[in-house]
């Protein structure tokens, strides 16, 4: 049955044209790249035409992939590329989260909602402002949990490499919420 092979077994029925492999692949992992595309992003429809590109570009190489990596970091590697391809080709940065919608109730008054946000907002202006392989580094440990092995392996560079790129996103992010930490507002 297709349901139980392997990735590697369905991105070789994928190679030779099966597009049911195909779909079984990407039902699988859909949800990870699509959050990958969307916490690189910060927009839901860039989000998603990111991991359909990602996914066509995956269709499109699947018979390239020499099994040096396990499917996954594979996978994970052509997710990278894209954003950052991406994000060069926008050369802008994106905006903040708006403040819409209503503040909820319950335990937080209004103004404490609405401070939360405000530190949401300048979270998101923070990490839109890092590079972009520093805040890609940052997102694949911080958000996806990866081990930097599999970081340096997605990315194309050294641990040492992946080391540096987290300690400089790291180092910017706080410079960047700072003026916060003044405040007592972190």
């Amino acid at each position: 049955m297709i349901a139980e092979k392997s990735d590697q077994e369905l991105l070789d029925l994928t190679a030779a044209g099966d597009q049911g492999a195909f779909s079984l692949l990407v039902r699988r992992h859909q949800g990870k790249v699509f959050n990958l595309a969307f916490r690189f992003s910060r927009d839901r429809q860039d989000a998603e035409e990111l991991a359909q590109e990602i996914f066509f570009r995956a269709w499109r190489q699947a018979r390239t992939f020499r099994g040096q990596s396990m499917f996954a970091t594979w996978l994970y590697r052509l997710a990278v590329n894209v954003c950052l391809n991406h994000r060069q080709r926008k050369k802008t940065r994106p905006d903040p989260l708006p403040l819409t919608g209503d503040i909820e109730s319950g335990t937080e008054t209004a103004a404490e909602g609405f401070a939360a946000r405000q530190k949401e907002v300048l979270l998101d202006r923070a990490m839109a402002a890092l590079p972009a392989r520093q805040k890609m580094a940052l997102i694949l440990a911080s958000f996806e949990g990866k081990p930097y092995e599999e970081i340096a392996a997605a990315m194309g560079v050294s641990v040492p490499a992946v080391e540096s790129l987290l300690f400089r996103a790291r180092k910017n992010l706080a410079a960047a919420l700072r003026p916060l930490k003044k405040k007592g507002d972190l």
